[in-house]
């Protein structure tokens, strides 16, 4: 650690000492391992070798790649057929198998379908038939340019299917750069379109993030996704990694999570949009059981992995959760995690199932957080007429069984709010032992050697990806298809 970063140093036996900045802000990387109360010994024993490992990482999250065929070339990818040298597209049946085996896990994890493209396959449809058979969730991670096809976007939202919809701001030059044609954008307003028209139900905005590329945009992405609050329930940020070689791409210099932090607490002037790290969240898991919720997506991972904040619309644009407090959130935090730590012991010991262990878990969670909370929170600036009313007929309406974010839209001025996540994808090059074994998100695969469904943890599928793509393909082969589709108009990308 040194003022100017975070470094990564590694050995390795052929290459010798090597290291990467891994964090731009020594200060703030610190201190998400001190309010999560992390120790360096909860991240030993990771020897980096997932095949023969053996840990159960019980992951929350599966993603499951569907094909390396893109109907993008963009420049910053390598999982895909340009990047790769040989198409990877695993017949239908090789999926059955899988979602067959997930099936049978109570209760079965969300699967998330990645690519390449998964909306180029064309037995997608009978793909998410699979999954809904074996009672298996399923999102889509997709970039929306086949959603711009009316036709196919109404028979994909009939599925019910969840998207994750890749989207980097309102600017045509980010795509021209990012993606290599500006095109893309037109096609991903009407993909948000079609999705509106024809979905019943909210989804994931995904931006790509990096330092002088599209930071200045995120004011006005922030915008977009207010105005689309009807559709998009959560704002995920990855920041733009290295993966190419040098001299291919331009991005100005590497964007770290905290980079995408300070980025976009800019997007809020006047206000403090706070990060913290989302394994925290699993502090808070015990108590919201006996209030309908079971899993949280990043409960428990690194410190130094996800980090998390929260926006709320006022009616007219996104605030900070913190423009609701009287006290910043980083001194909340702390006593957050010593009331958790007091209390979980005794709310494990209780069945959420349960009519009776339900009340009184709800009860004990009340006793434990509701003072902190009220004593924190900005009545004036929350709730709509009498204070004490508004506070009585949320809390009744909760201990009822009725959700929380309809009961603060019914009595507060604090409407739809969402969370923003970072979401910071490793590479090689970064590739940080000690987060590895608390991941609990994992890429899922037929292992060839074995011919069993086999787990990698999510930022090590880079290592292990291209050599087991063409493992998969030599033994399983390659789903037939049809003449490709033309890519979206592509141009040369440019600094």
């Amino acid at each position: 650690m040194r003022d100017d970063g975070v470094f990564l140093k590694k050995h390795c036996p052929k290459c010798g000492e090597s290291e990467r900045l891994i964090s731009s802000d020594p200060v703030r990387w610190l201190w998400k391992r001190e309010v999560y109360q992390y120790e360096a010994s909860m991240g030993q024993g990771c020897s980096l070798r997932c095949d023969e490992c053996g840990h159960d990482h019980k992951p929350r999250l599966i993603f499951m790649d569907l094909t390396n065929r893109c109907n993008l070339n963009c420049p910053i990818c390598l999982a895909n057929i340009p990047g790769m040298g040989f198409e990877f597209s695993p017949p239908t049946s090789y999926f059955e198998r899988i979602f067959t085996e997930l099936g049978k896990q109570t209760p079965p994890p969300r699967v998330e379908l990645f690519g390449g493209e998964p909306t180029v396959r064309e037995d997608l449809f009978e793909i998410l038939e699979i999954a809904k058979r074996n009672k298996v969730p399923v999102s889509i991670v997709t970039n929306g340019v086949k959603l711009a096809d009316e036709a196919f976007a109404k028979k994909l939202c009939e599925t019910g299917v969840d998207f994750l919809v890749a989207f980097d701001g309102p600017d045509p030059e980010t795509y021209r750069r990012m993606r290599g044609t500006s095109v893309v954008l037109e096609k991903k307003l009407q993909a948000i379109e079609n999705i509106r028209k024809y979905s019943k139900r909210k989804h994931t905005l995904v931006c790509t993030l990096a330092r002088d590329l599209n930071d200045k945009d995120m004011p006005a992405h922030f915008a977009f996704a207010h105005e689309n609050r009807a559709l998009f329930r959560r704002l995920f940020f990855i920041p733009l990694c290295e993966t190419w070689d040098a001299g291919e791409y331009h991005s100005g210099r590497m964007t770290t999570p905290e980079d995408a932090e300070h980025i976009l607490e800019d997007a809020f002037p006047g206000e403090k949009l706070e990060f913290f790290p989302a394994g925290m969240l699993g502090y808070l898991l015990p108590a919201l059981r006996f209030f309908g919720t079971e899993r949280i997506r990043f409960a428990g991972v690194h410190p130094n992995c996800e980090s998390a904040a929260f926006v709320v619309s006022d009616g007219e644009k996104y605030l900070p959760l913190t423009h609701f407090l009287k006290r910043p959130l980083s001194e909340l935090l702390p006593e957050i995690v010593t009331r958790a730590k007091r209390v979980n012991p005794k709310l494990q010991q209780l069945s959420p199932q349960r009519w009776f262990p339900r009340w009184r878990g709800r009860l004990m969670v009340l006793r434990t957080y509701a003072g902190l909370m009220i004593g924190a929170a900005n009545f004036k600036r929350i709730i709509k007429g009498s204070r004490f009313l508004g506070l009585v007929r949320i809390l009744g309406g909760v201990m009822f069984g009725k959700r929380l974010s309809a009961q603060l839209r019914k009595h507060t001025h604090v409407n739809d709010g969402v969370p923003i996540v970072i979401l910071p994808f490793e590479e090689w090059h970064s590739l940080e032992a000690g987060r590895m074994k608390r991941c609990s998100a994992a890429f899922v695969y037929i292992d060839p050697a074995t011919d069993q469904v086999a787990f990698t943890p999510f930022c090590m599928w880079c290592m292990n990806r291209r050599e087991m793509f063409r493992k998969i393909a030599d033994r399983y082969g390659t789903q037939p298809h049809g003449a490709p589709e033309p890519a979206a108009e592509a141009a040369a990308p440019q600094s």
